[in-house]
């Protein structure tokens, strides 16, 4: 994989210079392979790879600061917060057959409040021919040639992006293919909706506020991120995670810090949203 001239990696350690907002390199634990057939099933396999940012333990007065904004904003403020880290993701895309193919890379991934799979998702249970649920990012296709290879970049703009479309969805209950239809990145703050209900025509009923306003400084970031790889070939695809911590809440040992270091997330659970049909006329 090509890698920046700022990325180094020494001995599995992850080395950083000395200003907090250069960047830092994460390396993937493993790559990732897809493209084969599947015995006994249609369709080819598909790849699939989670990397979760190896954040600091949060610290107490940290902790008493972020209770203090959530008392004066009235709403939850979580630890990793939107602009605390800028996050880039780096791809190489290997196509092993002697056949060109196309692949496609989804981004979804988990703050720390909701994981988000779109496979998990029916926004319309009872139409058997809606259209999939959109991911975060990506899924557009991508040529790659008879034994040779690609790279491609989700910027630091696409995963803020994808940050702010998480929490807009799920704490927010805004619509994914809206969200993925809207530029949401500079967004000051989002009002939380009640859940979409239907009426027995199918019709959307008018959607009423649910509680506060969240505003930009209570926006989740995204702490784990899910690379879904479907290509159309046997590939294989490598990538880095690029991180600029712009509050020194990252551990600069990356993935080889010890666990009592890093803040625990838990079992974050996947959003579902409540959907229903109204009295309807």
């Amino acid at each position: 994989m090509h890698r920046h001239p700022w990325l180094c990696l020494c001995s599995g350690v992850v080395l950083v210079a000395a200003c907090a907002n250069d960047p830092m390199y994460v390396p993937a634990p493993t790559n990732v392979e897809a493209g084969v057939a599947i015995p006994n099933q249609l369709g080819l396999s598909v790849g699939k790879a989670t990397l979760e940012l190896p954040f600091k333990t949060e610290t107490t007065a940290d902790a008493k600061t972020r209770a203090d904004l959530a008392t004066k904003l009235g709403v939850m403020v979580p630890y990793v917060k939107v602009g605390d880290v800028s996050v880039e993701i780096e791809y190489t895309i290997r196509n092993l057959d002697s056949m060109p193919g196309q692949a496609e890379v989804e981004l979804n991934g988990a703050n720390e409040l909701f994981a988000y799979d779109p496979s998990k998702i029916k926004l319309d249970p009872g139409n058997n021919e809606a259209p999939p649920t959109p991911g975060l990012s990506g899924d557009i296709p991508i040529d790659v040639p008879a034994d040779g290879q690609v790279t491609g970049l989700f910027t630091e703009d696409q995963v803020l992006e994808a940050s702010i479309d998480l929490d807009e969805i799920t704490r927010g209950n805004v619509n994914p293919y809206a969200a993925e239809l809207i530029v949401n990145k500079n967004d000051a703050s989002f009002q939380p909706l009640a859940p979409e209900m239907y009426d027995k025509e199918g019709n959307p009923l008018p959607r009423t506020p649910m509680g506060p306003v969240i505003l930009r400084a209570a926006f989740a970031n995204m702490i784990r991120f899910d690379l879904v790889f479907k290509p159309t070939t046997h590939m294989v695809m490598d990538y880095d995670v690029r991180v600029r911590d712009l509050r020194g809440i990252v551990d600069v040992k990356g993935l080889t810090a010890p666990t009592g270091e890093l803040a625990q997330f838990g079992d974050i659970p996947f959003y579902i949203p409540a959907t229903g049909s109204g009295s309807g006329g």
